[in-house]
């Protein structure tokens, strides 16, 4: 396949943009993969990470994983979106009166009313993982479900678990079967293997391969959250399988409910798994049109898809290793960032 035509200036910007975020001390590892017309343009690794470095994805993990996951099972006839979510948990968790007229759509849109972190479970004291699907049932709306947009863990947590409960495996089975296995990813995934782990990115003082997210870990690290590592070529495969520029995750249908939003303006901007334009979570800076879709997570991640420029942006870092980082700056350079390679189509 030829080389997509950018601007190699461009291109030269925003590698200085992530030279100089690395060097003020914003991240220790960081690395990024752009595909314009289905054909890499640009990728780099900066500081102590290569192209093989697997990060943690954190947020990644709602669209790539859980909505993915949803969206296959709904085109095998096991689930579909209207169903309502206490219909799933009733029988362990006895009657759950406050949760009745939300619906599976609801947790993937974010419109379930759930706030967006649920109450830690008996003070943080029982980890297990029963205890935080307690915790989350048990937790009041804010609102009821579909008249307003509250981005939530919560709603993604029990999700998590609605997967778990109609496909009979955990999520990281699921996602083997749905996704690593299908597009042959050998470096994405839930809880790493021991191989991996000289090559994972840092988060915190912990061990590489703990998952940053608390809620995920203290759910044994798999959860509809959080919990995903992977490397940036790996999810620019993916990126680029939702995209339609690769071998297809998907119907043609089921792609296009993800793609755009599928709630009402008045309410926000938000797909079936995806920030999309008018949602201030976006991270798509000034330039890229206002057909993207994307998401972020915590420790530093972004995955942008542009239909109209037949764009697949990925970029990953460790920003939270640096504790007295706040966000702000790394936002900031973000959008730099973005912008330089928005720059960069010709």
């Amino acid at each position: 396949m030829s080389t997509p035509p950018i601007s190699r200036s461009q291109i030269d910007l925003a590698d200085q943009i992530l030279q100089r975020a690395y060097a003020d001390g914003l991240f220790t590892h960081a690395a990024y993969a752009l595909s314009v017309r289905g054909a890499t343009a640009a990728r780099r690794a900066f500081g102590a990470a290569t192209m093989e470095t697997v990060f943690d994805l954190a947020s990644l993990t709602k669209p790539v994983a859980t909505a993915t996951g949803a969206m296959q099972l709904v085109e095998q006839g096991r689930l579909h979106l209207l169903q309502p979510v206490r219909k799933f948990f009733e029988e362990e968790f006895g009657a759950l009166p406050h949760l009745t007229d939300v619906e599976v759509h609801h947790l993937l849109t974010h419109t379930s009313g759930l706030p967006p972190i649920p109450k830690w479970p008996k003070d943080g004291a029982d980890s297990e993982r029963k205890a935080w699907l307690q915790a989350v049932l048990s937790t009041p709306l804010l609102r009821a479900p579909g008249v307003g947009y509250t981005y939530s863990d919560a709603g993604y947590i029990l999700l998590g678990e609605i997967l778990r409960r109609v496909s009979g495996m955990d999520q990281a089975a699921l996602f083997r079967q749905g996704v690593t296995e299908r597009l042959s990813l050998p470096n994405i995934g839930y809880l790493p293997d021991a191989s991996l782990r000289p090559r994972i990115a840092p988060t915190s003082k912990d061990a590489a391969g703990t998952v940053h997210d608390p809620r995920s870990r203290d759910m044994g690290g798999v959860s509809g959250h959080a919990g995903l590592f992977g490397t940036t070529d790996d999810l620019i495969q993916y990126a680029e399988a939702i995209r339609g520029g690769g071998p297809p995750l998907l119907s043609r249908a089921a792609t296009a409910r993800m793609a755009v939003s599928q709630i009402p303006r008045t309410v926000g901007s938000q797909s079936y798994g995806w920030f999309c334009a008018g949602n201030d979570f976006l991270p798509k800076g000034d330039l890229f049109s206002d057909r993207s879709f994307g998401h972020s997570g915590f420790t530093g991640t972004l995955l942008l898809i542009d239909p109209e420029y037949e764009v697949s942006l990925v970029l990953l870092t460790n920003r939270v290793v640096n504790e007295t980082e706040d966000g702000s700056r790394f936002l900031r350079v973000r959008r730099y960032l973005l912008n330089a390679m928005a720059a960069a189509l010709v």
